[in-house]
């Protein structure tokens, strides 16, 4: 009994919530340029101390400086961890879900036929490196999945459910033209 909170958060919210016949698609994953500000901040500050150290030989007030750039890069990269660690976007065969948070738990479930609209939003460096936000709309209410890599797979794989999830009508025979009788002024 002890270890079925374990298993829950090892098996993943999603896993743990799928409806019956519901099977995952695609699952999309954070990108890592995520993380690259916290990175930044610990290489600079390492650096700085380093450089510091081998020209002066002694302290400086400015290495307090450095040193809390580093460890606030340290504290940064921790936190995104974390929210790596505690966000799922999924695709299923009926539903796009979005879990996110440890603590305080938030979890979106859109039903297929409900998304109206999909859309990608990328900066320059998202272009570059693919990543991205995916926008999909239900009503008027916009939902944003950040930091997406790969979001137009996400998007594909969203869309390409949509689509099967509709029932397919059988395709009419066309019929033949009339053909048009030229009128009098035609003539």
């Amino acid at each position: 009994m002890f270890f079925g909170p374990v298993n829950f958060y090892i098996m993943g919210y999603i896993e743990n919530n799928l409806l019956p016949g519901e099977i995952v698609v695609y699952k999309a994953k954070i990108h890592w340029i995520y993380y690259l500000s916290s990175y930044v901040l610990m290489i600079l500050g390492i650096a700085v101390i380093i450089i510091g150290v081998s020209v002066n030989g002694a302290a400086q007030p400015w290495y307090i400086l450095a040193a809390v750039a580093f460890f606030w890069g340290v504290i940064q990269l921790g936190v995104r961890l974390l929210k790596k660690i505690a966000t799922e976007y999924v695709v299923t065969n009926r539903r796009v879900i979005l879990k996110s948070g440890i603590i305080k738990r938030d979890a979106l479930d859109l039903v297929l036929s409900k998304c109206e609209g999909l859309r990608i939003t990328q900066s320059l460096m998202g272009q570059v490196f693919n990543y991205g936000s995916i926008l999909v709309t239900t009503g008027e209410v916009v939902n944003s999945f950040d930091f997406v890599a790969q979001p137009s797979l996400f998007r594909n794989a969203i869309t390409a459910q949509i689509h099967a999830s509709q029932p397919t009508q059988p395709v009419q025979p066309a019929q033949p033209a009339q053909p048009v009788q030229p009128t009098q002024d035609q003539q």
